[in-house]
């Protein structure tokens, strides 16, 4: 009968439940074997610290503490009113006359209980959930760079039509600029030929009559026909209207909101609720958190120990 209860008393692994395991986690407080350690270590929904479990922190015995004001003397009180150790010596005092007093050491073990406590909620969701918002920042990051690079590209892309829509502008005025100068360059041109001929056809003229008077010829100047009212009727006169350019002043505020703008960057926070126990993370256990030599670090150092 005491062989098989020694055989199901004897401390075992927690997760495969091998005999007598070398390591402990003290913050799941669990035996650990060197097979199950290294993957506990990876598991990333707690914060783990596995040490060999004869260095196990269990059940520490707390020492009185050394009074501050009577040097000599140990703590066995503490005085809530002033929340500090005291000694006896401290008590006859009249500091804490009246004062309500207890047990030190029944002070410093639920205190101790508290630090615990306080130590296994860091490691159980506090710190992992830190841990998954601290994880968020690079994604965060990643898609502020994204749509900073998206807006960039919409912008250039805006610009580009614009240009393109400009310079369709431009090549088209100034098309119609040389399409203009054609035209009244050809009308100018059909003037000057109609002139041209006009002064030819004078000058003859001219010539001939100096010739008729010359000559005193009265057949030929019987024949002549005046054609001087003719050209009195002068040519019409041309008036032409060039084309000239009209631009309208450049209004920032209208081509930007033509172009199109940046809508505001807006910047707000949200209070997350508190965590409490039930905001434990989980996480697969492939997510690691630790790095294989940081496993078999914690193996040699136990291999190591005599």
């Amino acid at each position: 009968m005491d062989s098989d209860y020694t055989l199901q008393d004897v401390i075992r692994c927690k997760l495969c439940e091998e005999p007598v395991p070398p390591l402990y986690c003290e913050i799941c407080q669990i035996n650990l074997c060197k097979a199950c350690a290294g993957e506990h270590l990876l598991d990333q929904s707690k914060f783990h610290i596995v040490v060999p479990i004869k260095h196990r922190k269990s059940s520490p015995k707390i020492s009185y503490p050394e009074c501050e004001i009577h040097t000599t003397k140990l703590c066995e009180l503490h005085c809530e009113n002033c929340d500090i150790p005291i000694c006896v010596q401290c008590v006859s005092s009249n500091k804490h006359k009246a004062h309500d007093v207890v047990d030190v050491m029944s002070y410093l073990n639920s205190k101790n209980k508290a630090i615990q406590a306080d130590l296994k909620a860091l490691g159980d969701f506090i710190y992992p959930k830190y841990q998954e918002i601290a994880s968020s920042f690079p994604v965060q990051k990643a898609a502020l760079n994204r749509n900073a690079e998206e807006l960039i590209s919409a912008i250039n892309e805006r610009g580009e039509d614009w240009h393109r829509e400009i310079d369709n502008i431009v090549r088209k005025l100034k098309s119609d600029i040389k399409e203009s100068e054609s035209k009244h360059l050809a009308f100018l041109k059909e003037q000057e030929v109609g002139i041209n001929h006009n002064i030819s056809e004078i000058k003859q003229i001219i010539v001939e009559l100096k010739k008729y008077l010359d000559s005193n010829d009265g057949c030929l100047i019987s024949k002549y026909k005046s054609r001087n009212a003719e050209f009195r009727k002068l040519p019409p006169k041309l008036i032409i209207s060039v084309p000239k350019f009209t631009s309208q002043t450049i209004v920032t505020e209208q081509l930007i909101q033509q172009f199109g703008s940046l809508s505001a960057l807006s910047i707000k926070t949200e209070e997350r609720p508190n965590l409490t126990e039930s905001h434990q993370i989980t996480s697969p256990r492939s997510s690691l958190t630790l790095t294989h030599d940081s496993v078999v670090k914690i193996l040699v150092h136990l291999d190591r120990s005599p």
